[in-house]
């Protein structure tokens, strides 16, 4: 069980969780809305993660309808699929005509494609009938909008995939979009935000639920 803070009345926790591994994450491919399952060996970093998280109090658990985040709520949290809330806000961001490709077939069918290189990450930010990051942030500013309006005051956890989470944590940070890919977030990463009643962060904490989740890193 992972410690939590008490909250006092209409106060908040909105707990991250980012799904476990594909074979896009295998692979290196780009995942955006392809919705494939996860590994075997992303349902063991699940089961790996449940016994740490297993027994957290939760009220309310919502999840992107991609199956890989599905899957890995249902794992995590041990409530049944029919529980989990499901909001196409918390979706990938589209990558458009670039979803399943590796680096190098994108750059090679698609060489106006610019990248913003932070250290071993390039992030597209002009995909092919994708979605920019100004338009993910927007996305992600009305699904933390949606989530006060309603489930103040409650303990929510939000099963979702690398770039939107990025945004969603960017926002309650106060980071723009760009800082916000700064932080890369692990398989089965977990991250909590204590939000006071006017939705202002009181503290965030990190927790690394699969310790060797980095060895398939983002690219």
């Amino acid at each position: 069980m992972i410690d939590e803070p008490e909250l006092k009345p209409g106060e908040t926790l909105v707990s991250t969780l980012r799904h476990g591994l594909t074979e896009l994450n295998r692979d290196k491919r780009v995942g955006g809305r392809l919705d494939v399952p996860l590994l075997e060996a992303g349902r063991q970093q699940a089961r790996q993660a449940q016994l740490r998280f297993g027994g957290t109090p939760l009220d309310v658990v919502i999840s992107s309808p991609l199956q890989r985040a599905v899957e890995t709520a249902v794992i995590v949290t041990g409530w049944p699929a029919e529980r989990i809330l499901i909001d196409p806000l918390c979706l990938e961001r589209s990558f458009g005509e670039m979803d399943g490709l590796t680096r190098e077939q994108v750059e090679a069918r698609f060489p106006e494609i610019r990248y913003l290189q932070i250290d071993h990450i390039g992030y597209s930010l002009n995909p092919p009938g994708g979605e920019s990051f100004e338009a993910l942030r927007a996305r992600a500013q009305h699904f933390f909008d949606q989530l006060l309006a309603q489930h103040q005051g409650k303990r929510i956890l939000v099963s979702s995939h690398q770039n939107f989470l990025q945004q969603l944590h960017g926002l309650i940070l106060g980071r723009n979009p760009f800082d916000s890919l700064r932080t890369d977030l692990l398989n089965l990463e977990l991250n909590q935000f204590h939000l006071a009643l006017d939705g202002a962060l009181i503290r965030s904490h990190r927790h690394v639920l699969v310790p060797d989740a980095a060895k398939h890193a983002s690219f």
